[in-house]
């Protein structure tokens, strides 16, 4: 059944039920604020994770770390497309800092103190993914050879390093992945890299001599470990120029591993590639019972309660199982997906938890199959970071009997319902009249400040309300809360979101009941611009880039591309459809190197808005508005921030559901 818009009356019910009390930065939530997923059995193949190794980070740079307090520190660095070469200076203080340079077959130049070369182009810009913004020194060489650049720095009485770090546009890249989604403390974790041709795609362009991996502990401690193309350590076959190394984590929290790899490409011309990784590693890994007992709730809604170990009582997870059973000819078949956020309760067992999961007995009916119910591809993730905490293949289930007035009256429809649960409203049984005054919720996104603030004040946006959670670092899950409290003053609301804010909205639309769930009028629900749906190259070296500078708002797993495939794995596709997206990138023109911000672009894949890159951006099964370039992600950019666009945004207003 439709709900139209609220009443004063229903408001304040309804502001009751979504309003989580917040202590200490802490929601506390229960059952009735989740939305209980489900799907039909055609949709299981795309609810089910992604291969990490598809996942993998496409690295054209060299990210070389530089000491604090240190003379003299030589770098012998491989040129081997001279016609593009840059390098990145990225520290706090690097204008005390003494650095000489000196280009193939040539002698030291030093770059301080008004000296310098005609050759080498010095260009000052940013570093960053929201509005936390790291200086940057952009060196553009000009006739410059192949063969190796030699750079000295002296740190000398300065209390901060940094990273030097090299790119080109040569077509050679690092492949490098973690060949696991379940991080967890105890757990193997592997680190794999080879080198492929960018242009065709060919893999194997060029050789690795060494490779190896620099992981710096959430104790600050540092672990150095060599990688192997021994056929030994899960790197497929000896010799075959896939590297593979490991680790096993023995503290929870954030790792930072730095893959390091030496070679020559195919010409015989030396290289050096680095990929960054953020690896989130969980306390524990869950475990599941072998049973799990079924109860009904109602004539139409069965309570599956998943016994697991090693977690703690009131735990939110997000929870995923598919559902299988036998029809009346002995034939196994898929039924139904179901999952979404639960809570872990309290259980008898010692070290045990049981996780309550909804099955709408419609599926079943649906489905034709009449025993042996299991769930099967069972998993649980860490509601903030989609870390996978365990799995199981199969999970039998205590014997389901169907109601026979819900067998003969289903007609076989998929409703609402049967996708989500029961709302607030619905579960109160009040009868809602027709109201007024629902809003268009304007979000920013990862650690910025109010991207809306001048469009809205040049009356680009009407009937609109500002979430502001200014210079923050959010989980999708967070982020969505604090969405989702903020909206709770209001009757109903659509969302114009920008960044990570667009995830955000998604994530919050998909498992939590909110103001989005009433919003009438208009066509479009929730609309982005510059969304990183599929992660960004720049997400995972921010945690390393942050320790150096001091300060800022930090990393963010959500925001990396095999972070966000974990997310995006439990995202169904009627959450999708309700997204309207806008990409951008910068303009592009055939006389000058084209760029949104100089010092990202040397991270990205072309075309990029400066930290999303249009590939990363899309999400599929959603609206694809279009693409439009000479826009990028920020203000400070070479071209004007992408939430300025004027005519775009008279285009999301008037479109805008409230």
């Amino acid at each position: 059944m439709r709900i139209p818009k609220l009443n004063f009356f229903v408001f304040f019910l309804l502001t009751i039920c979504f309003t989580s009390v917040a202590v200490a930065q802490k929601n506390n939530l229960n059952r009735r604020d989740f939305k209980q997923l489900a799907g039909a059995a055609e949709e299981i193949p795309q609810m089910r994770l992604p291969n990490p190794a598809d996942l993998g980070l496409k690295s054209k740079t060299a990210m070389l770390p530089i000491a604090a307090n240190r003379a003299a520190q030589k770098f012998a660095i491989p040129v081997e497309n001279a016609a593009d070469f840059r390098l990145l200076l990225l520290a706090p203080n690097s204008e005390k800092w003494q650095i000489k340079i000196a280009l193939p077959n040539e002698d030291f130049i030093n770059l301080r103190n008004g000296a310098g070369s005609p050759n080498i182009e010095i260009t000052e810009d940013f570093y960053g993914l929201g509005d936390e913004r790291f200086p940057a020194e952009v060196f553009t060489f000009k006739n410059l050879t192949t063969g190796v650049l030699r750079v000295e720095i002296n740190t000398r009485r300065a209390a901060s390093g940094g990273f030097l770090i090299a790119a080109s546009e040569s077509p050679l890249r690092l492949y490098s992945f973690v060949n696991t989604l379940e991080t967890v403390r105890g757990q193997n974790i592997g680190l794999v890299a080879s080198i492929f041709n960018n242009d065709d795609e060919t893999v194997f362009a060029g050789r690795i001599g060494a490779a190896n991996v620099r992981i710096e502990m959430p104790n600050g401690e540092i672990l150095r470990t060599p990688m192997f193309d021994d056929g030994n350590h899960n790197d497929r076959l000896a010799g075959d120029g896939i590297f593979s190394g490991s680790f096993v984590p023995n503290q929870s929290g954030r790792f930072n591993a730095q893959i390091i790899v030496n070679g020559a490409n195919a010409n015989g011309e030396a290289f050096i590639r680095t990929g960054e990784h953020l690896i989130e590693v969980a306390a524990n890994r869950a475990a599941f019972d072998d049973n799990a007992f079924v109860k009904a709730i109602d004539e139409t809604r069965f309570q599956i309660d998943l016994a697991a170990q090693n977690l703690k009582a009131g735990q939110q997870v997000i929870a995923h199982a598919e559902v299988w059973g036998r029809d009346a000819n002995g034939n196994q078949k898929a039924i139904a997906w179901i999952g979404g956020m639960t809570l872990a309760e309290k259980s008898s067992g010692k070290n045990r938890v049981i996780l309550p999961l909804t099955l709408d007995a419609r599926w079943l009916v649906r489905s034709d199959a009449k025993s042996d119910f299991e769930l099967r591809n069972v998993r649980l993730q860490n509601a903030d970071s989609s870390i996978v905490l365990g799995t199981k293949d199969s999970i039998a289930l205590s014997p389901i009997l169907v109601s026979e007035d819900l067998s003969r009256t289903f007609n076989g429809a998929i409703t609402a319902e049967m996708r989500t649960g029961l709302s607030p409203v619905e579960q109160s049984k009040i009868d809602v009249p027709n109201a007024v005054d629902g809003k268009l919720m304007l979000v920013h996104g990862y650690c910025s400040g109010d991207a809306w603030g001048a469009a809205a004040s040049a009356g680009q946006f009407t009937n609109y309300v500002k979430f502001l959670d200014l210079n923050q670092n959010r989980s999708h899950d967070q982020f969505a809360q604090r969405i989702r409290n903020f909206g709770a003053a209001l009757p109903s609301f659509g969302i114009v979101a920008h960044s990570q804010g667009g995830a955000a909205s998604l994530h919050l639309y998909t498992y939590y009941w909110s103001g989005l769930d009433y919003a009438t009028g208009g066509s479009r629900l929730i609309q982005s611009v510059g969304t990183p749906y599929q992660g960004t190259a720049i997400a995972g070296n921010l945690a390393a880039i942050g320790s150096v500078f001091g300060a800022g708002c930090g990393a963010n797993s959500d925001l990396t591309y095999s972070g966000a495939a974990a997310w995006l794995a439990n995202i169904p596709s009627w959450a999708r459809a309700k997204v309207f997206y806008h990409t951008t990138s910068f303009t592009d023109v055939w006389y000058r190197y084209d760029y949104c911000s100089l010092a990202t672009d040397l991270f990205l894949g072309d075309p990029e808005d400066g930290v999303v890159e249009r590939a990363y951006g899309q999400l599929p099964g959603a609206n694809n508005l279009g693409h439009k370039t000479g826009w990028c992600h920020t203000s400070g950019m070479r071209d004007p921030a992408q939430t300025g666009d004027s005519s775009r945004n008279a285009n999301m207003n008037a479109n805008a559901a409230r």
